[in-house]
């Protein structure tokens, strides 16, 4: 009786520019790099993997580190009451449902401040929802104890 050969996948290797790429988070040396690159490539199409091949680290990570955590237009304050009521209503309207990138650019249009990312958003609303959800379980159990459904069945 002959056994079927196994076979192991192999796992998937990151490339950039034929050397594997660094995996984990990034140091803050890698952040000031990053900061310098991108002002020394700013005009330049292909900036991100530029960046990427000097860094060892995939362009879009790269581009994702910087737009949503390095870039230094990014608003980082607690949001402001209309800015919650903007975001509430634009995740109410099917366009805009879960579309956080699109409501980060709606809400960030007339800021002097500066802009807000499509992760502060996508945070904002799940803990808000989160919290939500919370209230709501609470609020049943409460309920429940004090109907004390137990007596009324027995």
């Amino acid at each position: 009786m002959q056994m079927s050969s196994y076979r192991k996948r192999k796992s998937k290797i990151n490339s950039v520019g034929g050397k594997n790429t660094k995996p984990g988070s990034y140091t803050n040396e890698e952040d000031a790099l990053i900061i310098k690159l991108y002002d020394q490539y700013m005009g330049e199409t292909n900036k991100w993997k530029i960046i990427a091949v000097k860094l060892y680290r995939g362009h879009k990570s790269i581009r994702e580190r910087y737009v949503n955590h390095l870039d230094p237009t990014i608003d980082r304050s607690d949001f402001t009451n209309e800015e919650k009521n903007e975001i509430n209503n634009l995740q109410n309207n099917p366009e805009y449902f879960r579309k956080w990138a699109e409501i980060a650019k709606r809400i960030s249009v007339n800021r002097k401040q500066g802009r807000r990312t499509e992760l502060q958003v996508k945070n904002y609303w799940n803990s808000k929802d989160r919290t939500q959800k919370r209230k709501n379980k609470r609020s049943y159990e409460r309920i429940h104890n004090i109907m004390n459904i137990n007596h009324i069945v027995n």
